[in-house]
């Protein structure tokens, strides 16, 4: 809604007016044409566009105002709740008329919602008009994109009463593309075989790479799944579901050892973010011990944590030799761990300690 100001002239006639001669009045009356003439008028306040709508990058903004009588001209705005700001106007010829334009860039940092205007325009003696009104800026930010990588449950299937651990990344598309999105809370959601309904069986907070862990008992087969809820310009992510299937226990006092011997890690200190190569060997004892071809994982604790994480699976070959490599950021120890099988029980190596230097 425009509202306008003038201040007006006003002409006083005293009694002894009328005594006047016809050349006085009429002098009189030129004089006060040409005062009326030479009030300042503002009009024709434009706003392109409007309105201003913010989807992440700037947006340039133009206001134009007409004017006549005017010596001096101001242009302000206002943000809503906030102070009168000045803009830089440029004067144009417009006929009998002269044109003004100011222009501002808008972005994200800008307040959305309802803001003023208010255009000036200064004559002689003091005399002024105003046009105020007001226009819109919608700011719509960015939101950030998150996806759940890497998720896995395991081991599958697993005995009832084993140690079972859920793990997986959340990223962030940044600058950079996906990379690890650190300093979030992931939950672990379980629906149990026959069951409809996701239970919430614990949470962990990711670490700078993204990376979240969970570990618990084993007692129900069931589908697995971590869901980050997001938050105000975070969109949430869900993962792909895993199922697990715990079997019963079985009285089996037939299941031979086993070990992982020969862990090595290497070279020792490794530059950041270069490769570490792992090796050692998995035996099992079958009348005499023997190479045992099997999954075997690989975990590290970074220094300073009592926390140990997956990282992830090799393989040993037939004659049980291990070999994997991995990139190194932080300093921690590392190891292999054999979760057993049907035929054998588990076994971890000893830990091999790595610093990781920066240069």
């Amino acid at each position: 809604m425009l509202q306008r100001t003038r201040a007006a002239v006003a002409l006083t006639v005293g009694v002894g007016a009328l005594a006047l001669a016809p050349s006085a009045v009429a002098a009189t009356t030129v004089s006060a044409v040409a005062a009326t003439a030479a009030d300042p008028v503002v009009s024709s306040v434009k706003i392109d566009p409007n309105p201003i709508l913010v989807t992440g990058s700037p947006v340039g903004a133009e206001f134009t105002f007409t004017t006549s009588g005017a010596g001096k001209v101001d242009f302000k705005i206002k943000a809503p709740g906030g102070d009168w700001t000045p803009l830089e106007v440029k004067p144009a010829p417009h006929g009998l008329e002269s044109k003004w334009t100011a222009t501002k860039t808008f972005d994200t940092k800008d307040r959305e919602g309802r803001w003023s205007y208010i255009a000036v325009a200064h004559g002689e003696d003091g005399k002024e008009d105003t046009e105020s009104g007001r226009f819109t800026v919608d700011v719509v930010r960015r939101v950030l994109d998150t996806r759940i990588a890497e998720f896995n449950a395991w081991p599958e299937p697993v005995r009832k009463g084993a140690r079972l651990s859920v793990n997986g990344r959340l990223l962030a598309y940044g600058r950079h593309g996906w990379d690890g999105y650190a300093g979030r809370t992931v939950d672990i959601l379980f629906r149990a075989d026959g069951s409809s309904r996701w239970e919430k069986v614990g949470s962990d907070r990711t670490d700078r790479f993204g990376r979240f862990s969970e570990s618990g008992t084993a007692e129900r087969s069931g589908t697995w799944r971590a869901v980050f809820d997001g938050g105000r310009y975070v969109d949430g992510a869900s993962s792909g579901t895993d199922h697990v299937r715990v079997l019963e226990p079985e009285p089996e006092p037939e299941r031979g050892a086993s070990r992982v011997i020969r862990f090595n890690a290497s070279p020792e200190p490794v530059r950041h973010g270069r490769y570490l190569t792992f090796t050692g060997r998995l035996q099992v004892d079958d009348s005499g011990w023997e190479g045992y071809r099997a999954k075997v994982g690989l975990y590290f604790k970074p220094a300073g944590s009592s926390k140990w994480q997956r990282v992830k699976n090799a393989w040993s070959n037939g004659a049980g030799h291990l070999y994997t490599k991995a990139k190194a950021y932080r300093s921690g120890h590392w190891k292999f761990v054999f979760a057993g099988d049907d035929d054998f029980r588990s076994d971890s190596s000893g830990s091999d300690y790595v610093k990781v230097i920066r240069r």
